[in-house]
């Protein structure tokens, strides 16, 4: 030790050399600590393999828009789909709403005859899907009514093939369905009525709408709004541990036990990963994303501002979210985050975590070993 106490003699000439690397260190570990609070895991590209605009996907199945029009995918091939708004996938089977009045297009695992081409389920001669859901043995569906939008249930076991319409009070538009022990839970946005307290005549406000659905299986399913909100629409409903979270473009609504409480961040679009947070994305230009964890908001900072719109967001098994959208010049992109490498020990963050662990037990070791040689030498301390 004799050598490192010449270095920090006071009056030693080397003490000027000891408080520079001092402060190269602190220098570089605020570097590193800067970095550490940007989100790991970020890189350019995505998981679904389609060269065009993602609008959804389920299984093994993409619905993504090119040069040529809009196309779906079935594995390895794929065909025209010019009207088609929707993949779903329940069990084993993937549905899609192909845009066709009186039926949806589906494809299951295990048939022989529907496992690698689309075959038909028939919702009723009027009707037209938009929006699908599965729940055990009923299905819930979003269909098209002229004006509006509309729901529509019925049994995939083919008992009762009459679909049941409800009889909605408002002139709603609905984006988005989600399971739930009881029924459904449906988002989007209800229109208010011409002239609705001075509104504009020509295009009347729309506002955040959630709705719990439930049926008997007999008569039209039950509808009750559980949530109507600021201007804009809800276009995202994830289950989480303690509840559901609806994403809006206005708000952002955690539901537990039927009760709302609003969480006071919007986003252009979101996802739920595979442990149960949810993920919210901000328009072009956004330099952080809002994770929710726990009903925790936490928000993290972005590498790089985000240089797209984005109007499609997906995760796939392994926790890998892709974010697809358009840029500034009009033409379709993709980012990758890898909801896991945020908490792992291996990201920057992790890194430094473990490096202040490390420093920390180091400091609180020597100072244990100077008071146990001081204790074992009568030392006065």
């Amino acid at each position: 030790m004799s050598g490192w106490r010449r270095l920090l003699e006071e009056e030693s000439e080397h003490q000027w050399l000891s408080f520079a690397v001092f402060t190269v260190i602190v220098i570089i570990g605020a570097v590193l600590i800067d970095w550490s609070s940007e989100l790991s895991g970020v890189h350019e590209g995505s998981t679904l393999e389609v060269e065009g605009i993602v609008i959804d996907s389920a299984g093994s199945s993409i619905l993504y828009q090119d040069d040529e029009g809009v196309r779906i995918t079935i594995g390895e091939s794929e065909q025209t789909a010019q009207y088609a708004t929707c993949l779903s996938q329940h069990n084993k089977i993937t549905f899609a709403c192909m845009g066709d009045m009186g039926s949806v297009s589906f494809i299951e695992e295990g048939n022989a005859f529907c496992e690698n081409e689309w075959c038909l389920f028939d919702i009723g001669a009027n009707l037209t899907a938009t929006q699908i859901s599965g729940n055990g043995m009923a299905i819930l569906m979003v269909v098209e009514d002229g004006v509006g939008d509309s729901l529509a249930a019925l049994w995939l076991d083919g008992e009762n093939k009459d679909p049941v319409v409800a009889d909605l009070d408002a002139k709603m538009f609905l984006e988005v369905i989600t399971p739930t022990e009881d029924g459904w839970l449906v988002g989007g946005s209800w229109q208010a009525p011409v002239n609705w307290l001075g509104s504009n005549p020509v295009s009347p406000p729309m506002f955040e709408l959630v709705i719990s659905v439930t049926w008997d299986g007999l008569s039209a399913p039950d509808v009750e709004i559980i949530h109507m909100g600021n201007e804009g629409s809800i276009h995202g409903i994830f289950a989480t541990d303690e509840g559901y979270i609806a994403t809006g473009t206005s708000d952002t609504i955690s539901i537990v036990d039927g009760k709302t409480s609003s969480l006071g961040i919007n986003s252009y679009a979101a996802i739920g990963d595979n442990n149960g947070d949810v993920w919210l994305f901000g328009g072009i230009g956004s330099e952080t994303v809002a994770i929710i964890s726990n009903d925790e908001l936490k928000v993290e900072k972005l590498p790089e501002p985000l240089e797209i719109i984005p109007n499609y967001i997906h995760c796939d098994d392994e926790g890998m979210i892709s974010i697809h959208g358009v840029n500034l010049a009009d033409d379709s992109d993709s980012i990758s985050i890898d909801s896991n490498a945020r908490s792992s020990i291996t990201s920057m963050r992790g890194i430094m975590d473990l490096g202040f662990i490390l420093v920390s037990l180091l400091v609180v070791s020597i100072m244990s070993w100077n008071i146990i040689e001081a204790i074992r030498k009568g030392e006065v301390f």
